[in-house]
Order: structure tokens, then sequence, then C-alpha cells
């Protein structure tokens, strides 16, 4: 299924959300807390869907205050365009990657929300969501930085062929 009309982008994002929840690693640098994330077991199919679904990978674009110090990313679609001759349609859409100040040192010579969009671009970039068209892109922007946190964007493309 492509994007036929914008209803179907809600089942798309979706689609999107679950490809980035099969990513193990992206999975232990957005939860463990400590210097070395990758080394802790894979979470359970169960923990994926009660701790990390809808709270550390999130289709709502919005973060909200934190109590914790876990990162979170974000999806959220940035503009759609139909392209001339109307069989192809641009779509955008970004992920927002939330990381706490204090947790960007983790063990080797990484740091962590560089190491988030790692996993991120290695989820997405060139694959295809549900009949959609290849996503491409996996620029990114800081977004901003305060004290408490940071915020980088990456923005991707795909082009949907109906």
């Amino acid at each position: 299924m492509g994007v036929r009309n914008c209803a179907e982008l809600g089942e798309n994002a979706q689609n999107i959300i679950k490809r980035l929840m099969t990513n193990q690693n992206l999975v232990k640098l957005l939860y463990y807390t400590d210097k070395d994330p990758l080394s802790h077991d894979d979470l359970t199919k169960e923990q994926l869907n009660q701790e990390i679904l809808h709270k550390l990978i999130r289709v709502i674009p919005r973060a909200g205050s934190r109590e914790d110090s876990t990162s979170v990313i974000t999806f959220k679609y940035e503009r759609s365009s139909q392209n001339n001759n109307d069989e192809f349609k641009n779509v955008i859409f970004s992920i927002e990657i939330f990381v706490p100040m204090t947790q960007w040192f983790i063990k080797g010579e990484n740091l962590r929300p560089f190491a988030i969009m790692g996993e991120i671009e290695k989820s997405l970039k060139g694959k295809k969501i549900n009949g959609l068209g290849r996503i491409e892109g996996g620029g990114f922007v800081l977004n901003f930085l305060t004290d408490e946190i940071s915020s980088y964007e990456m923005t991707f493309l795909i082009t949907s062929y109906d």
C-alpha cells in the first residue's frame, strides 16, 4: 500500500515505528542509562510493548516532560507534495531525538545521540515500509540544547508510487 491519500499516513507511521522497535541496539541506547547500554540482554517483546512503545519511541510527536534520564525519539510527518504527474507523492517525515546531557557519554568512542542516529539510519535508510517507495535521507540538524537535554532531528523522504 502506498500513500494514495492522507488517511493512509497513520498506518504507515505505525509501520515505521514498528521497524524502529525491531532494532535492539536502538532500543538499548534509549532504555538503558548506564555507560554500556549495548552490553545488556535484548528486551523481551513484553518489555518492548510496555516500556518502549509510545514511551521512548513515540508516534505522537511530543516528548513531554522527563522524570528520568532515558532518551526518547518521536516521529512526525513534515509535509507531503504531489509530483507533477499525480502518480507520485513525496512524503517527508522526521525523527526527533532527545538525549539528556547526563547520558551523552557511552562506552567506546561514540556519543549516545550519534549512536542513536546511526541506528535509526540503519533501520530506515533504503528500506520500504508496507509497499511505500524507498526511504531516503537521514541527514540531521540540531534543534536545541539546554542544560538538561539535547534535541537533534533526522529527516527522511519517501517517494510513493501510486
